[in-house]
């Protein structure tokens, strides 16, 4: 093959964003480009290397070894264990011959002495194919059960509205609660599919953390007081400012009071707070409760969409339909922390309560609060 021909092959080949490797007979990698080696790093892939080395599935290296024995393109797809992660294999059989005339005699192609495996990183769009999957499926389990609630109240209103007025309006407040419920549902799937797809538009000032803090702590009180919890405030540095949509953070540390309220038990307490984190950069804001906690294998899933807690550990006369929310409450949180370049976790132990905390960066840091630790009792 001509040099030029060879380099423009060469190039193509690293052109390619998907792991290419060129391989003779034997399975002995004779090229491979640069995606191969940053796809199986920290595996130091060399020209002569048995492909064995590097791709240690069995199945694959058997659909190389087909492609090599018929002489043939091959395709396949493999999965690893039970998991998402899954690759898409094709093996193509390369003619290099440039000097090689088409023949009107020729029976048969003769062997390709060397073959291209090319190999796709399907993961992500398993991962993408399961999210989608389990959000229409929430999402017809979310609107099923108030819609047929709905439906079978409105039935039975039909039949008691003349014969018993005092059971009609009843049921005519469950079916206005199963509506807003409905209606938050929407809202917040519309609000969250705004986010993820950067069309909420955010105003982002400097804002001082105490600020964020008390007008929360305001807000939430009366709640607070109608569930007979103890609500206060843990405030240091609290003149740091830090860069935020206020309307958003605002949002987001309601949610989380609003949470604590729900599964923290009459008589419990609940802090708000903010301190300036030791790398001076980023503000930590936290939401403490003395509730039932959560269990640790739902610790890692509380932030994903339409995820519930039990709900029977709600306080059984908490606001809402049984106390339960949509599920998107700390998707929304997440999202809204993540765009504003923060992060959000959370900790807890079952029976002694649990830590809703996230950072927001910091926009100028106020010297004169410095050291200064304000705390409050709103109970």
């Amino acid at each position: 093959m001509p040099i030029d021909l060879r380099i423009a092959a060469t190039s193509l080949l690293e052109a390619v964003p998907l792991p290419v490797f060129v391989v003779d007979r034997q399975c002995v990698i004779t090229y491979f480009n640069k995606q191969s080696q940053r796809h199986y790093d920290p595996i130091q892939i060399q020209e002569g290397m048995p492909l064995g080395e590097v791709l240690r599935s069995s199945a694959i290296l058997q659909l190389v070894a087909n492609s090599i024995e018929v002489n043939a393109p091959q395709k396949g797809q493999f999965e690893v264990g039970t998991s998402d992660i899954a690759y898409k294999v094709t093996v193509n059989p390369l003619i290099y011959n440039y000097n090689a005339q088409p023949s009107a005699q020729a029976e048969q192609p003769t062997a390709s002495q060397y073959f291209a495996v090319v190999i796709e990183d399907m993961t992500e769009a398993r991962h993408i194919e399961r999210v989608q999957r389990d959000f229409i499926a929430n999402i017809s389990h979310e609107l099923r059960t108030p819609l047929t609630s709905v439906r079978l109240l409105t039935e039975t209103l039909e039949d008691a509205i003349d014969t018993d007025p005092d059971r009609a309006q009843e049921f005519v407040g469950k079916i206005e609660t199963e509506v807003q419920y409905l209606s938050e549902l929407v809202a917040e799937l519309l609000e969250l599919s705004r986010i993820e797809s950067g069309q909420t538009i955010m105003t982002i000032e400097p804002i001082e953390a105490e600020r964020l803090v008390r007008e929360v702590m305001a807000r939430m009180l009366p709640l607070a007081q109608r569930h007979r919890v103890q609500i206060g405030t843990d405030i240091h540095q609290g003149g740091t400012l830090v860069v935020a949509d206020r309307k958003q953070i605002t949002r987001v540390l309601i949610n989380l009071v609003h949470n604590a309220i729900k599964f923290t038990p009459s008589g419990g307490s609940i802090i708000i707070g903010t301190l300036l984190q030791e790398d001076q950069h980023t503000q930590r804001f936290h939401v403490v409760d003395t509730g039932v906690g959560i269990q640790a294998e739902e610790l890692s899933r509380i932030f994903e969409r339409f995820y519930k807690t039990d709900r029977a550990r709600a306080k059984a006369d908490f606001i809402g339909p049984g106390g339960g929310g949509t599920g998107l409450g700390l998707a929304i949180a997440r999202r809204v922390i993540e765009s504003h370049g923060g992060r959000i976790w959370a900790q807890s132990k079952v029976g002694e309560g649990s830590t809703f905390a996230f950072t927001l960066p910091v926009a100028v840091r106020s010297e004169e609060t410095d050291g200064e630790s304000i705390h409050s009792t709103g109970l």
